[in-house]
């Protein structure tokens, strides 16, 4: 049950916090419990703990920095409470703390002395990139609108005809001048582009329905098409631009592939470092027991 203490690690920090006791004479003051001071330094020394997107969220946001003063110094607080009760001499609950403490010990040691000193090469990326050239293959796209006039693909032949001649009359304005995306923000039955004016961004074969796709690869950039029948109802489509097929140059990839390669390398050799230490450790597991089976 959460109450003071929240996902950010406070149980680490309160300790961090609470044992530190370092308060220079000049040093602002940011908190104080009594006659406890807290002071800036040490805030910003625990801050220094977290992660590099967590720090930066909490620059930007003085609001949210606030927050996690007040979560320090409360934390702090009840803990101060609690060890009056004697908590930290229960049993269970040092346990607890013993469970944390090694779990987040193994993790930053993990951490700190085998996932940090992985890395990948520029000649290993390139390698890879050269060898796996589909996975860097764009297909063929189009970015186009649409108008969308909507009737069910089982409605009645009187209620098709109408949806028929007004879908007419909205291609005879496009074709007299009327402006496409305005015209598509004002009447297009599709919710999910009506409000950016019929726009359905680029997409490559086989995103869309096959009469759709037909036409709108079929179509020249700056065509508009003739309606256009689905199971949706009938559409006017305008192509704005087109893009070929091509293999996205090294360069693009190459952050994008050092993160994804780095993350699958850092995966299995921490996975490998666990298995090699178990082994060396020459751990037994016996997980029939945990149901009370025989072995």
């Amino acid at each position: 049950m959460r109450i003071l203490l929240s996902s950010i690690g406070s149980l680490f920090l309160v300790a961090a916090l609470a044992g530190s006791g370092i308060c220079a004479g000049d040093e602002a003051v940011i908190a104080k419990i009594g006659d406890r001071k807290i002071t800036l330094s040490e805030f910003k020394r625990i801050i220094d703990y977290f992660d590099v997107d967590r720090q930066k969220m909490l620059e930007s946001n003085p609001q949210l920095k606030e927050t996690v003063l007040k979560q320090f110094v409360q934390s702090i607080v009840i803990s101060d409470l609690a060890k009056e009760k004697g908590f930290d001499k229960n049993k269970e609950i040092k346990e607890q703390l013993q469970f944390f403490s090694d779990n987040f010990i193994a993790n930053e040691y993990l951490k700190r002395e085998v996932a940090a000193k992985i890395s990948i090469s520029d000649d290993e990326l390139k390698t890879y990139y050269d060898t796996h050239a589909e996975e860097f293959k764009t297909p063929e796209m189009v970015k186009a609108r649409h108008i969308l006039v909507k009737v069910d693909a089982s409605a009645p032949d009187d209620d098709k005809k109408k949806a028929r001649e007004k879908a007419d009359s909205l291609l005879k304005k496009i074709k007299e001048g009327e402006d496409f995306a305005k015209l598509a923000s004002d009447v297009s039955d599709d919710p999910g582009s009506k409000s950016r004016g019929g726009d359905l961004g680029f997409f490559p074969k086989g995103r869309m329905v096959k009469p759709f796709e037909d036409a709108a690869f079929a179509l020249n950039v700056g065509d508009v098409s003739g309606i256009v029948e689905t199971q949706f109802g009938y559409h006017i489509i305008k192509v704005e631009e087109k893009k070929e097929a091509a293999t996205e140059p090294f360069d693009a990839v190459k952050e994008r592939l050092k993160q994804r390669l780095l993350q699958e390398r850092t995966r299995k050799e921490v996975a490998d470092f666990i298995e090699k230490a178990m082994r060396d450790a020459k751990t037994e597991l016996f997980p029939d027991a945990l149901t009370g089976e025989k072995q």
